[in-house]
């Protein structure tokens, strides 16, 4: 970014992806892993990353999801395991997970990696039936479906908040449906999931050396 737009981001409250539920989500849709995301008392979210789905079960969905990372519990799971989680049950979409996951997290701040001068277009509209909304998200999704233009420039020609935009796009660019025109965004390497069962018996193995 320019001195120019560093000033103007300046005062730009941000939020990181990598503390919340997003960074495991990603980086186990970038190793094609299938895992088990689950907070003690909240409840456990399921990922068939071959499907492209999640499954939910629990009870505290909007706690998990607003967890920071470190309060999470990650495990890799095989193809029977994960198959047999989904049986006699429906799963949905990831890009819906990423969606709330984002729209949750923001609380009307930006993420991290976004800038509000970016120059946004919607590649689709997003099935806002099964999705939390604010009162203008329609209006967002419309608009930058059919004008792409800045996050700034867009708060201004529809006189919203620019918290309101801030977490619509939040929610856009995890769901994969935002599309910044102006710039290529940075598109970080995500290593795999590690095997934390295995790798307690390393250590346990280690110590008894």
């Amino acid at each position: 970014m320019s001195d120019i737009s560093t000033l103007l981001e300046a005062d730009v409250p941000y939020f990181s992806a990598d503390d919340t539920i997003i960074l495991p989500i990603r980086r186990a849709m970038a190793n094609k892993q299938n895992v088990r995301i689950a907070l003690p008392g909240a409840g456990e979210i399921y990922l068939h990353t071959e499907r492209g789905e999640y499954l939910f079960q629990g009870k505290q969905m909007g706690v998990l999801l607003t967890s920071h990372i470190n309060n999470l519990e990650v495990t890799l799971l095989d193809e029977k395991t994960v198959v047999g989680a989904f049986a006699g049950a429906t799963g949905r979409n990831i890009d819906e997970l990423m969606w709330t996951a984002a729209f949750r997290a923001s609380g009307g701040r930006l993420m991290k990696g976004c800038f509000r001068d970016d120059v946004v277009q919607l590649r689709h509209w997003p099935n806002l039936s099964r999705l939390p909304m604010t009162p203008n998200t329609m209006r967002i999704t419309s608009f930058l479906t059919r004008h792409p233009t800045s996050i700034t420039l867009a708060q201004r020609l529809l006189k919203i908040e620019p918290a309101e935009l801030y977490q619509f796009y939040s929610a856009a660019r995890c769901a994969g449906i935002a599309h910044v025109l102006n710039r290529k965004p940075p598109e970080p390497v995500l290593k795999p999931h590690r095997n934390q069962a295995l790798l307690g018996m390393l250590l346990n193995k280690i110590a008894g050396l």
